[in-house]
């Protein structure tokens, strides 16, 4: 007789599913691991490269981003050495941890840990998604420290050692605001339901202000230590005006004409339904559907408070950047994968019909909204093409290959800035200094050559609210440390940064007649590469011999 077939049980769907859950966290990985810069992080990798020769952010490299990002990249330097992949590997194994993290917090909180794998393959699938440009940003490692602060936030321990935790969910929120100020807000949120469940168990009112108190205290730790930095190395007065002066007037520009209203509208909007399909849908299902354990409704109100704090500080900032939801993607991901867990069990009872009805859901909520925006071609596509390169052995033999076909948006290309960086070092020996005008720091870090000014692109020259400041430092820097090339940029306009419509050409021609005039009297102009022109220093004119005047 022929044995009879084992059915599987529902034990082993859901294994099947955590181990797809895993390959797309595996998958998406592997794809964040090949990205190559964008613009944000040729200026971070810029500033933490002189970080790590014993240089201050602000004072000798300026950028406008709080320190904590600079502090990342130098991280990434000293590890792995001066390469783009370095923080890409600090990238996923923060990744990985968030969802070991989503996987604690819902044991906790639902009861299952297989609604936080499922959660991670949504947050890894929706970051790896935000492509080149919007990932390896404050906001991404912002978001691996909001998840670790969350576990310690409903862990189950009430001993006395629980103070540890409360110290613990306030360092990790201060670390959180040196990456992004409005990502400290988080701290409030749960030291709120910290004291609450101090009051639930029998606490004095003021006893249960405890968590309140401590959680705050240890969230000024970094912030401190990181401010004691700053005044020691001398870079206090700088980092005060960038910060606290210039950075205002940068949000200022998004607030003309607008209300608060409107804004946190469009900020929720564009949050919860424009980058994805998968994730409202999952958060529905979860709302909807009945609590599957008793923490349940207090897990996901932690959850929407921690995104409120992070939904009022992207709609007061105004850009609404797609990097500036990073952080809060994955606190979307971590309510939708409860729903999908609810999902699942609901669809098991329909049998090998249920699951099918499962997988076209996923697939196709998956497939109908993506979080790639303003890069050419699809998140699919370009990862087809990824994932090509590294099978054929192109990604490790001529990266600048996939650089000239994947890495470039609007105004920017990488690939273009590698060839510029190449005639720079053509152009200047390692003991000279180079001026770039325009928006590409990262020329600097291709070509290993020292920036002649600490502005390492124009945004403050260009600035329409506080650039005379700016320009005076810049001349005064560039007559102490004159530099020998320098590189114009054209095509380069951001109205939401600068607050104009003018290219850096046309700034400079139009606007600033100082640097103007030491290019056209000093330089010559030897090379066009796309949407650059490179100048090197006129050679002097031969003296006539003195035999040829007697003559």
């Amino acid at each position: 007789m022929g044995s009879i077939p084992q059915v599987p049980r529902p034990t082993d769907f859901g294994r099947y599913l955590e181990i797809a859950s895993w390959i797309v966290i595996a998958l998406c990985a592997l794809q964040i691991l090949m990205f190559s810069f964008g613009r944000d992080q040729g200026i971070y990798a810029m500033v933490a490269s002189g970080v790590v020769k014993g240089q201050m952010p602000y004072r000798d490299l300026w950028d406008f981003k709080p320190p904590g990002i600079f502090v990342i990249f130098s991280l990434a330097e000293l590890l792995f050495g001066k390469v783009m992949w370095g923080v890409r590997i600090l990238e996923v194994a923060g990744l990985i941890g968030m969802v070991f993290a989503f996987r604690r917090f819902t044991f906790y909180v639902f009861g299952e840990t297989r609604a936080g794998t499922l959660a991670g393959a949504l947050a890894a699938l929706m970051h790896a998604q935000l492509e080149f440009w919007h990932t390896a940003q404050p906001e991404t490692f912002g978001g691996f420290l909001t998840a670790a602060a969350l576990v310690l936030t409903v862990k189950d321990d009430l001993s006395r050692r629980r103070i540890y935790n409360w110290i613990g969910v306030g360092a990790l929120f201060g670390c959180a605001f040196l990456l992004k100020p409005p990502l400290g807000g988080g701290a409030l949120v749960c030291a709120a339901y910290l004291a609450r469940r101090e009051w639930l168990h029998g606490a004095t009112r003021l006893e249960s202000l405890k968590p309140i108190w401590i959680a705050g205290a240890s969230s000024l730790l970094p912030i401190l230590l990181v401010a004691a930095w700053f005044w020691a190395k001398g870079a206090w007065g700088s980092l005060a005006w960038t910060l606290f002066e210039f950075t205002p007037g940068y949000t200022a520009l998004s607030w003309e004409g607008r209300s608060a209203p409107p804004m946190l509208w469009w900020g929720f909007t564009q949050c919860f339904f424009r980058y994805s399909a998968l994730a409202p849908a999952g958060i529905f299902a979860a709302l909807l559907m009945r609590p599957v354990h008793s923490r349940e409704r207090e897990g996901v109100l932690l959850l929407l408070g921690v995104i409120a704090m992070h939904l009022t500080g992207i709609a007061m900032q105004g850009k609404f950047f797609p990097y500036h939801y990073a952080a809060t993607f994955p606190l979307l991901a971590l309510i939708a994968g409860v729903g999908f867990l609810k999902l699942w069990r609901l669809c098991l009872t329909g049998g090998t019909g249920g699951i099918l009805a499962f997988a076209s859901f996923v697939y196709l909520f998956a497939t109908m909204q993506t979080a790639t925006t303003d890069v050419p071609g699809s998140f699919w596509d370009r990862s087809a093409k990824r994932m090509q390169a590294l099978y054929t052995g192109e990604w490790l033999k001529s990266p600048r290959q996939l650089d000239e076909e994947l890495y470039y948006v609007a105004d920017y290309n990488l690939f273009a800035d590698e060839q510029v960086a190449d005639a720079v070092a053509k152009q200047s020996d390692g003991k000279q200094w180079v001026l770039v005008w325009g928006f590409e720091p990262v020329i600097y870090w291709l070509a290993e050559r020292q920036p002649a000014t600490k502005y390492i692109y124009n945004v403050a020259q260009r600035s329409s609210w506080d650039r005379e400041r700016a320009r005076k430092d810049m001349l005064r820097e560039i007559h102490q440390t004159p530099p020998s090339v320098i590189v114009v940029q054209r095509n380069d306009v951001f109205p939401m940064v600068t607050g104009d419509t003018l290219d850096s050409r046309r700034s400079l021609n139009e606007t600033f007649p100082e640097l103007k005039s030491i290019l056209d009297e000093r330089f010559e102009s030897v090379e066009r590469i796309e949407d650059f022109e490179i100048y090197v220093l006129k050679k002097p004119e031969p003296r006539p011999d003195s035999s040829d005047v007697l003559r």
